[in-house]
């Protein structure tokens, strides 16, 4: 099929394991656009696990299905112990020591800075992700901009870390920027620190947390990289789960509230700016384009398409729990992660084959159920509106 000439982005949201289900997207959208080399989408912006995926696919921009065709790889065989440690001693001394120090509040001991310790992440990145290939993508034309979220301890502003073409210039916005850089493995394990979860990633003189945490606009970056086309591939409902009617209501569990806190994360604000992105559209088509530039108004239609899970993913994290090693899955069933909406919390922290297999494929038939509206965005054919209240 033949793409437009216009840049189109891809944004790929966070959502700890549930990042499994944008590859199996991805494969389907490989399947899509037919054998052909670069990338489909020369705008590429990730958060949090989300940032991982958008990363293998910006240091493959020149061959796309060599890129995701790595994804796919890497995901299919994850486990648990390649993302945090697992293991009886390591996790039960790391999370005692991490939970001893904020009911006492004292200081942390060296290298005890979150529930879960992710020094296996490093290794695995680093084998796995040449981000050095990225530059000469960007130089060849490959690829235009590739962005990484991440969120600033020090500041609490939301940045934006991009490598672009030379025309692409930073900016500053109230609590968040976007900053040029030359990405690395500190970017993406700082986009991916959710907080009290892993560890605070560092950057410089500054350290992060997981990017979704302020990321108030989260189609912000990929207009800003020069974008007007923007597929979105999300790793939840956002119409949000359905209360059982055949049960009383029980006193929330904390994994129940974790649980929400990180949906509030990865969800409402990028729904939220879906539904923006859709109420300006409408006041655009309204005014001319000479009436809007002559008013000082740089804005112009933006078609976005949304993809997202057709099953709740909390309930498909529970039906693979028990391949949790057992000290994970003590720790999580004492935080009440197998009651309700709780086990949101599970599927974020469930890096197992599993449960990763089930998402690729999930991800893979929701998208070619898809196809013919992925056919005409791609090719920049009749606008459709987005589709993102329901399940899909």
């Amino acid at each position: 099929m033949r793409l437009p000439d216009h840049e189109t982005a891809i944004v790929l949201s966070g959502g700890g394991a549930r990042a499994a289900y944008q590859v199996g997207a991805l494969r389907a959208i490989v399947r899509i656009v037919g054998r052909r080399g670069r990338l489909p989408f020369r705008v590429v912006c990730g958060t949090s696990a989300g940032a991982i995926n958008a990363a293998a696919l910006a240091a493959h921009a020149d061959d796309f299905r060599r890129g995701v065709a790595r994804l796919m790889r890497w995901w299919r065989r994850l486990a648990v112990s390649d993302i945090y440690r697992s293991d009886f001693a390591a996790l039960s001394r790391h999370s005692a020591r991490f939970l001893t120090s904020v009911l006492t509040g004292t200081r942390p001991p060296p290298g005890v800075a979150a529930l879960l310790d992710n020094a296996p992440l490093t290794g695995l990145v680093d084998r796995a992700f040449d981000l050095t290939r990225i530059p000469a993508h960007v130089a060849h034309g490959h690829l235009h901009a590739v962005s990484i979220n991440a969120t600033s301890y020090t500041t609490g502003h939301a940045v934006t870390f991009f490598d672009g073409a030379p025309s692409i210039a930073g900016w500053e916005r109230m609590r968040r920027r976007g900053q040029r850089t030359r990405l690395t493995r500190d970017h993406l394990l700082a986009s991916t620190a959710i907080p009290f979860v892993f560890p605070a990633g560092r950057i410089d003189d500054d350290f992060f947390m997981d990017g979704s945490v302020r990321q108030l606009a989260p189609l912000s970056a990929p207009l800003k990289l020069g974008a007007r086309r923007v597929l979105v591939i999300a790793v939840g409902q956002f119409s949000g789960q359905r209360a059982p009617t055949d049960a009383p209501p029980r006193y929330p569990s904390f994994a129940q509230a974790a649980g929400h806190a990180l949906s509030t994360i990865f969800l409402d604000n990028l729904a939220a700016d879906l539904e923006r992105m859709a109420q300006v559209n409408r006041l655009v088509d309204l005014v001319p384009p000479a009436e809007l530039g002559a008013n000082g108004f740089d804005v112009g239609h933006v078609e976005a398409l949304v993809l997202a899970p057709s099953q709740d993913l909390g309930q498909l994290a529970l039906a693979h729990a028990d391949s949790l090693p057992g000290t994970v899955r003590a720790l999580l069933r004492g935080l009440g992660s197998t009651q309700g909406t709780g086990a949101n919390l599970t599927s974020y922290l469930l890096f197992d084959r599993a449960f990763c297999r089930a998402l690729l494929a999930m991800g893979y038939a929701d998208t070619l159920a898809r196809r013919i509206e992925i056919e005409a965005f791609l090719a920049g054919g009749e606008r459709l509106p987005p589709r993102f209240a329901g399940a899909v």
